[in-house]
């Protein structure tokens, strides 16, 4: 698999050094267990709330279910 490069802020390099594991690994088991754990893939989720978004402005009601959606997919 080819190496990929992503910028970071500075605050952010203390808690990266600090996993204790190379960051490439603990970004692969994030996803994983983020895979293992969705019932809806990341393709799907975005369809859904790209649907909801089609032209219109968002109810709250629409805008909290997006949320939560969102807040359960990415646990970490």
């Amino acid at each position: 698999m080819p190496n990929k490069t992503i910028s970071v802020p500075d605050d952010v390099v203390p808690i990266i050094d600090s996993l204790g594991v190379p960051f490439s690994r603990w970004v692969t088991d994030q996803l994983r267990r983020h895979s293992a754990q969705t019932t809806t893939t990341f393709a799907q989720q975005l369809l859904a709330d790209a649907a909801l978004a089609a032209g219109e402005a968002l109810t709250e009601r629409d805008a909290r279910a997006i949320a939560e959606r969102m807040e359960r997919s990415a646990p970490w």
